[in-house]
């Protein structure tokens, strides 16, 4: 089986090539705007129609995984990294790779915000309030438009990361955890409000999802990879600060008055996921909450030895 993965030099595009490495019935091609040092694949920009066709006629995949993607930065940005190179692709498969399979990774943000805080369905109506979500969800539906029925999209609750990637609070508060732990005086830290209410996922999660759409072909569907837990940023950040010990105190402060509140809840609905997938998320943190405090002393012992 021939696996095409895009955005193969990114978090979670990373992490699926190393899984899918390990399956031997995988002869896989990795693509990238930018490799790691040293690793195998090839170097491309989504949005060059003529490399990307020449790629996909030369290997012909069965599978495409599409993890390329843009999580910050200006909303014309997002446009571009998040929607229009996921048309493009799929346009572009549509006549070099037709029977081959496409799994999009998409987003809860795609849902926007909830009156009532049900977990979202797939059913339910996208209404996006943030370019990210907006980008996302653009790309996803033309997408699905050139897929004739062979296009999964998943879209992804938070992902808890056990270092610093992107703009995430946790990241964040892992950063500011050396910082604090390092410097000269009394270990404490200030962060934003931390009432935020998230579906907690890992990587883990996204690549059992991953390989259960290709080994059971679920196609033409659009899952929500979820575990329909809510938690509070404050309880991961508290499991962390206990696991990371030093004494290390936090200070919340308040939101700013008038900061919008489409963020503060985004909890999903795992039934399609497990009756498709035949798994959901268990919400499980444990490992990713060991993992970080270990980065976190990791990253101070460094500091002080310098």
């Amino acid at each position: 089986m021939r696996v095409l993965v895009t955005g193969a030099g990114g978090l979670i595009g990373g992490a699926l090539c190393k899984r899918l490495r390990g399956r031997s019935d995988v002869e896989l091609l990795a693509l990238g705007r930018s490799l790691p040092t040293g690793a195998d694949g090839v170097v491309l920009d989504l949005l060059d129609a003529t490399a990307l066709r020449r790629t996909l006629a030369d290997f012909d995949p069965d599978v495409v995984i599409h993890a390329a993607g843009r999580a910050a930065g200006a909303p014309g940005l997002m446009l571009r990294d998040n929607a229009l190179a996921t048309v493009g692709l799929a346009q572009a498969m549509a006549t070099e790779a037709p029977d081959a399979g496409l799994i999009l990774l998409g987003s809860a943000a795609q849902y926007g915000g909830s009156p009532d805080r049900r977990p979202w369905r797939e059913s339910d109506p996208c209404q996006p309030q943030h370019p990210y979500g907006l980008s996302k969800h653009v790309g996803e539906q033309c997408a699905l438009l050139h897929g004739r029925g062979r296009i999964t999209a998943l879209r992804l609750f938070n992902l808890a990361l056990s270092e610093p990637v992107g703009a995430q609070l946790f990241g964040r508060f892992l950063t500011q955890a050396v910082e604090a732990l390092a410097g000269p005086g009394p270990p404490r830290m200030t962060v934003g409000p931390l009432d935020a209410v998230r579906d907690f996922v890992t990587l883990d999660d996204v690549g059992k999802a991953v390989e259960a759409v290709v080994d059971r072909g679920v196609w033409g569907e659009v899952i929500n990879l979820a575990s329909g837990q809510g938690r509070t940023m404050r309880s991961l950040i508290e499991a962390a600060l206990a696991e990371i010990g030093g004494g290390l105190s936090l200070e919340e402060r308040e939101a700013p008055a008038g900061e919008g509140g489409y963020l503060s809840w985004s909890v999903g609905d795992p039934q399609t996921c497990r009756r498709l997938l035949g798994f959901a998320p268990s919400g499980e943190l444990a490992a990713v909450v060991r993992q970080a405090a270990a980065w976190v002393r990791a990253g101070v012992a460094a500091r002080r030895d310098r």
